[in-house]
């Protein structure tokens, strides 16, 4: 019985579990928190971070384990990397290509290097005041070069608030430098890809909407699929495969963020991992490619089977895809809709919650406060109603009977 480490226990990872042990594995999850989701179905459950990269190197060397990976997450591909590379294992990208990809210092200076276009940006030490930033125009975007998502980031209207808010954004990091952009209005696109020998296929682009919220920058509430800037699709094909070359990848998954606005397209941020909204529910149902085991396969020693993606192009195809991230405002629940309910919606593909009943909502500072999410497929025209009937059942009620759902329409 193959043994694979699984960093991360959250809802991200429920189908690399479920799916490795319907394939025969043995499953270890790797997760700091006492009852992650994910150990509920694995066979073991190592209270460890997955970003201590020695803690979960020994777990690997203690367990036997034949892979390591993870989905949905930037931080622990440097951990999974290292491990691999350390104990010879199986794995799409080295300790230095990880480390480009999680570290946005490496990931900027890959940028400027290949000629990638992206923002304006300088980094901000500890101890450093304003005259590093003299170059910026505000507003400008604090964030951290180290951490996921959404933690202290902040849009400031000058050098000396980036300066006084550092130690706050630090407090995210494990480095005592930040990164410092300014502020590009815009449109923010995703892609899915899969790289197979140095080439990437896109698998899907989608729009990536974001909340108004100058207290949580960036913080998702959902995707939609197809992206509504398929007229960009070739400018977005090249500038993908563009970065795919960049970062020197030969074979994996693939998730670029893009910035549509007046300066056109702009490279965000860049992960060789699957994309953290479910993306491994939607593209299955609309490329007929699993990816979930395109990486397990890969975390086996195994070649994935890309016959499915034959013909397939991203371009193309009468649908619509929804994920609906949930938030809410702070309070303590007294009654949510019964899941059951979500699930028996037409074209819910699946759906799932982070609270339960009695417990406390925080304030939405960063993506930690997702209440939960919920995965809809339908046709292009019934896009409205999918939406529309899912904010209808969806319903989080504090103790006194008041609404706590925020409605955001995908």
């Amino acid at each position: 019985m193959k043994k694979l480490l699984i960093l991360g226990g959250g809802s991200s990872q429920l189908s690399a579990v479920r799916r490795a042990k319907e394939l025969g594995c043995y499953t270890i999850v790797a997760d700091y928190l006492a009852q992650p989701p994910a150990a509920a179905l694995a066979d073991r459950h190592v209270r460890v971070s997955t970003f201590d990269v020695p803690g979960c190197l020994a777990v690997a060397q203690e367990t036997g384990a034949d892979g390591v990976l993870t989905l949905g997450t930037d931080q622990p591909l440097y951990t999974a990397a290292v491990i691999s590379e350390t104990l010879g294992l199986p794995f799409p990208l080295t300790a230095a290509a990880a480390q480009n990809a999680t570290d946005k210092q490496r990931m900027k200076a890959v940028f400027q290097a290949a000629g990638l276009p992206n923002t304006r940006h300088a980094f901000l030490q500890r101890g450093q005041g304003p005259e590093v930033l003299a170059g910026l125009k505000p507003p400008l975007v604090l964030k951290p070069v180290d951490s996921q998502g959404q933690r202290g980031i902040f849009k400031l209207d000058s050098a000396e608030a980036a300066v006084a808010r550092l130690e706050e954004t630090l407090a995210f990091s494990r480095r005592d430098t930040a990164l410092v952009e300014e502020y590009y209005p815009n449109e923010e696109i995703t892609v899915n890809g899969w790289v197979a020998e140095g080439r990437l296929q896109i698998l899907a682009v989608t729009d990536r909407l974001s909340l108004a919220s100058p207290n949580a920058l960036g913080v998702c509430y959902g995707h939609r699929y197809p992206s509504k800037h398929l007229a960009l699709y070739e400018q977005i094909r090249d500038l993908s495969q563009d970065i795919t070359a960049a970062f020197s990848v030969r074979e994996g998954p693939a998730y670029y963020q893009l910035l549509y606005g007046a300066k056109g397209l702009l490279v965000n941020e860049i992960a060789f991992r699957l994309g953290g909204a479910y993306e491994d529910v939607i593209i299955p149902r609309i490329s007929g490619f699993s990816t979930v085991d395109g990486v397990l396969a890969q975390a086996l020693g195994q070649k994935p089977d890309l016959s499915p993606l034959a013909g397939y192009d991203a371009s193309q195809g009468d649908y619509a895809g929804l994920v609906q991230l949930m938030f809410c405002s702070s309070g303590r629940i007294g009654a949510i809709t019964p899941l059951p309910r979500l699930l028996a919606l037409p074209g819910v593909l699946a759906a799932g919650y982070n609270y339960r009943v009695g417990d406390l909502i925080p304030e939405t500072l960063n993506a930690t406060a997702r209440f939960g999410y919920c995965v809809m497929l339908g046709r292009a025209d019934q896009r409205q109603a999918l939406n529309r009937a899912f904010w209808q059942a969806f319903q989080v009620r504090d103790e006194a009977g008041q609404e706590l759902a925020q409605e955001y329409f995908i």
